[in-house]
């Protein structure tokens, strides 16, 4: 028989230090993945576009807009994103608008397009409509063709935003003053075109106080109109007269002009806002949030409001006890609602709802 001899590994120095080697190694390799996912873990903590809980949606009765944030507005845009909205809302062609600037700060936000709802207008090129302004991009001789003009403007809207498509489209009016229907009509085909195309989404109007006007209009047109833009303000009574019409064709509609027009920015409710610990500002919009199918355009370029903002568009149900609370605040406001005609949004609002979120306290000063 022939022994076959065992080779037995005996614990050699070399082998300890080589095993030694090997679970240091392996120790200091946990140790660089622990520390890198702590610190992934606080880069995600520390972003604001992914731990905001109070992020608001385009669904919901807030917007951002970008009149006169000037040289300001991509910085404001990006931060007003950070900060949790999601609907921006500009205009192309607009003297007081930077489009270009409100695609660099989308961009710039880190926040996917398909989160976003990116709303622009179009404004006839006409020095009769005092908000239009030439773009750097045009053409030496502008279109005078209405039909024309629109093609451009949603070209140049594409290039500026930056994007593949527009999530709406008004036609703008000036101020308190419709266009010449026929033109808007000429604009409308167009603009309904590209809805077809998809390039477009959704279609509006600005400015439109004249019930009767509006039904011929919307009668009229092949793509309806889903958006009126309107100040809210005393002298077209609040909008009062137009509210069956914007119920019955489930009119979504924009408010500008809310804190700095004859509502004096709330204070007219002064007193409530401070029994409820909010600002007369933050009490003002969310009175206007209770109305349904009401979105808030706010451009403020302050972060501390921002964010304030952004809170009343989380708890705005809670802050009205009952629908009597209400109306005393639009009495207080001069909204002259007709007894027989309840404020919007009474159905909506679920009064006394225990898991409505309640309303952090108020930072800035009343």
């Amino acid at each position: 028989m022939v022994k076959i001899a065992r080779k037995r590994r005996g614990i050699t120095a070399q082998l300890v230090v080589s095993n030694l080697g090997k679970s240091l190694a392996a120790v200091a390799l946990m140790y660089f993945l622990v520390t890198s996912i702590q610190k992934f873990g606080d880069l995600i903590d520390d972003n604001p576009i992914e731990s905001n809980s109070k992020k608001v949606s385009h669904k919901t009765p807030l917007a951002y807009g970008t009149k006169e944030l000037n040289e300001n507005t991509a910085k404001l845009v990006e931060q007003a994103i950070h900060n949790g909205f999601r609907h921006i809302v500009t205009a192309g062609h607009h003297r007081k608008h930077n489009e270009t600037a409100v695609g660099e700060g989308w961009k710039r936000s880190g926040v996917e397009r398909n989160e976003l709802f990116l709303q622009t207008s179009f404004n006839p090129f006409s020095s009769s409509h005092q908000d239009f302004q030439k773009q750097v991009s045009d053409p030496e001789n502008l279109p005078e063709k209405i039909e024309e003009q629109v093609k451009l403007s949603i070209q140049t809207s594409l290039q500026n935003l930056q994007t593949k498509y527009i999530d709406a489209v008004l036609f703008n009016n000036f101020r308190a003053k419709l266009w010449d229907t026929d033109e808007i009509g000429k604009a409308w085909k167009v603009l309904e075109g590209f809805v077809d195309q998809g390039i477009i989404r959704q279609l509006g109007i600005t400015s439109v106080h004249n019930k009767e006007w509006f039904e011929t209009f919307y009668n009229n047109t092949r793509i309806k109109p889903t958006i009126i833009q309107n100040r809210f303000h005393t002298n077209r009574n609040y909008d009062v007269p137009m509210q069956e019409t914007f119920a019955k064709h489930k009119i979504w509609v924009q408010r500008f002009w809310l804190l700095n027009g004859s509502s004096g920015g709330g204070k007219k409710n002064s007193d409530t806002a401070k029994q409820k610990g909010v600002t007369p500002a933050q009490l003002m919009l969310a009175f206007v949030m209770s109305m349904g199918s009401e979105t808030c355009l706010v451009g403020t370029k302050s972060l501390q409001h921002m964010k304030e903002d952004i809170e009343i568009a989380r708890c705005y149900p809670s802050l009205f006890i009952d629908e009597q609370e209400r109306q005393d605040y639009a009495k207080k406001l001069g909204m002259k609602q007709p007894p027989d005609l309840p404020l919007p949004g009474k159905n909506g609002i679920n009064y006394g709802n225990p898991n409505v979120p309640k309303c952090q306290a108020a930072v800035r000063s009343f």
